[in-house]
């Protein structure tokens, strides 16, 4: 799998243009909303049982190396997550979305330290690209320290594309969806926006075997 596919890279970001568009305009005609029931089959049930590890998906980095609200608010959640004993190592999984581009999960690991989990508690993945590798390398990471069953965070319609992606890779997860992100408009802000990524994401993932 070529993690920086030129002509990849293009049509994702056409797409990405595309939906961001399409729910700017369904915000702008106040139907964004009515899209919500679309998502009923995104959904999953969480399922806070301890597991040995938490694993956070990045949401997205800056390119001065900032981590979005998304992001910040899946490592938050994480955290409180830790906090509770729910997991007993933390592992951050996000590299650069493009070449030179900055990778997330480092940035992820010192919120994380900022927030009160100890340095030796948080592992890194820092090269993939997308949820497929994000799958691949974490178990590649966990995958000689024992039982790999961890709680899974991402944000509530990622969820299910990413469990698929992580079972796939011989890793059991519970769902650990983060209850409310804090958005960042015009994207973040529209459920149509989100919706069309999910679902043509989980189609793409199908058809490339990623599933």
């Amino acid at each position: 799998m070529d993690r920086y596919d030129a002509r990849e890279i293009r049509l994702r970001r056409r797409f990405e243009n595309l939906f961001e568009s399409l729910g700017e305009r369904a915000v702008e005609l106040g139907v964004d909303s009515s899209a919500g029931w679309l998502a009923r089959p995104l959904e999953v049930v969480p399922d806070l049982r301890p597991h040995p590890y938490i694993i956070v998906l990045s949401g997205g980095i800056r390119s001065t190396g900032r981590l979005n609200a998304t992001t910040v608010a899946r490592v938050a959640w994480a955290v409180d997550l830790h906090r509770r004993s729910l997991g007993q190592k933390v592992v951050m999984s996000g590299g650069p979305r493009r070449p030179g581009r900055p990778s997330s999960a480092p940035a992820m690991k010192r919120l994380a330290i900022e927030l009160g989990v100890p340095d030796e508690d948080v592992l890194t993945e820092g090269a993939s690209s997308r949820t497929a590798e994000n799958a691949r390398d974490v178990a590649a990471l966990i995958g000689g320290r024992g039982p790999t069953s961890a709680l899974l965070v991402t944000s509530r319609l990622h969820m299910r594309r990413a469990r698929l992606c992580f079972e796939r890779s011989g890793i059991d997860v519970s769902p650990a969806p983060v209850p409310r992100i804090e958005g960042e408009p015009p994207e973040r802000s529209s459920i149509l926006t989100q919706l069309l990524h999910e679902y043509t994401g989980l189609l793409y993932y199908r058809l490339r075997g990623w599933l």
